[in-house]
């Protein structure tokens, strides 16, 4: 019988999807991201697009370290 649970470990998250989309949204460009400006905003599509793109550039990162 095979175990149903997951193994230990995973997907690398080295910081919050919550607190980059704040920050992201305060215009603080978190992570290396563009700044915006927090009185416009962002549409769902640039925030999720610059979340990925900070995760895929700290495992990079982390990749070479």
């Amino acid at each position: 019988m095979l175990p149903i649970r997951p193994s230990r470990g995973g997907f690398l998250r080295p910081f919050g999807c919550g607190w980059f989309i704040r920050e992201f949204l305060l215009g603080h460009a978190p992570e290396g991201s563009i700044k915006i400006d927090p009185e416009v905003g962002a549409c769902q599509e640039d925030i999720f697009y610059h979340y990925k793109l900070a995760l895929h550039r700290a495992y990079a990162e982390d990749a070479v370290a």
